[in-house]
């Protein structure tokens, strides 16, 4: 079975599985559909097995698709520990590193470690991708990202926490805006009253304000949804009323007095967290130990 490194094949097999249909693969690779699925169909007559079963407008993977699966991640280490190998030659001269980063932590995270990290590794590739909590476990348990650092990202077997900090989620809103002048902490129940901006379901955000209602028996209703945190920052800044977000995210406004943060009484956002993951028995390669040094002597974690 010569499958050679960088086979498109399996590159193409991947991409169909990961985006859940040979149209989105061909969209997310910038290829026409056709060969998208010449390439599947070439692997499948290579195996001498159906990988994937068309059904609808999507494909589901057969069995034989898990193994093909399995055998393409075992191929993904086996090529990452080799490269690590080589750049451990060269010290910390060469070597790649790819984080998928909540929106609201990016700039924190860049400030404090990341900026550094560049300057006495310039060899060194770092890749910083956008992406809400669920995309981040999804990316490392793939093995797509080295690492994760996401608000609240769900449990998942294949991934483990390293390291958590704590990130208080706030009620952010302007700072002539009725609610800024209620007696804090905060209770949800207070700002009932008010219109409020929330989170994408399905982000990691989202989630947590959902569990700390069903908590104080109440539900928010939101006027206003975004899946990033530029839009709902807006919102609160056009004193269209209160959204939720931990103040580092929106520290450049907090500091300008374009918001204002009032801290909540509820526990589950007062006590919540950021984490970093990787994926659950991957071996660190000396460029995330590194990082991991870098994080730890910042106590940004």
């Amino acid at each position: 079975m010569p499958l050679g490194p960088g086979s498109k094949q399996l590159s193409y097999f991947m991409a169909v599985l990961r985006t859940g249909s040979i149209r989105a693969a061909a969209e997310a690779g910038n290829v026409e559909p056709s060969v998208v699925s010449r390439q599947i169909a070439s692997l499948e007559a290579e195996l001498g097995v159906p990988l994937l079963e068309r059904r609808g407008r999507g494909v589901v993977p057969t069995e034989a698709a898990g193994l093909v699966l399995a055998y393409c991640r075992e191929r993904h280490s086996g090529d990452e520990a080799l490269r690590t190998r080589l750049a451990e030659l060269e010290g910390l001269g060469r070597g790649h590193l790819h984080i998928m980063v909540g929106e609201g932590l990016v700039d924190a995270f860049m400030d404090a470690v990341l900026i550094a990290f560049c300057e006495r590794h310039p060899g060194v590739e770092v890749t910083v991708e956008i992406g809400g909590a669920s995309d981040a476990v999804r990316s490392v348990a793939e093995e797509r990202c080295h690492f994760g650092l996401a608000f609240a990202p769900p449990a998942s077997a294949a991934v483990r926490v390293i390291r958590q900090r704590p990130q208080p989620v706030h009620a952010i809103l302007a700072p002539d805006h009725a609610a800024a002048d209620l007696p804090a902490p905060l209770p949800l129940s207070a700002l009932t009253p008010f219109a409020c901006a929330l989170a994408a379901p399905g982000t990691g955000l989202r989630t947590l304000i959902q569990t700390a209602g069903d908590a104080e028996g109440i539900e928010l209703r939101p006027v206003f949804i975004a899946n990033t945190v530029a839009p709902l920052k807006r919102f609160a800044m056009a004193g269209l009323g209160v959204t939720f977000l931990s103040v580092h995210a929106v520290a450049p406004e907090l500091a300008s007095g374009r918001l204002v943060a009032r801290p909540m009484a509820n526990s589950i956002l007062a006590t919540s967290r950021a984490s970093l993951i990787m994926r659950e028995g991957r071996a660190l390669s000396r460029a995330g130990a590194r990082l991991l040094e870098m994080i730890d002597d910042t106590r940004f974690f």
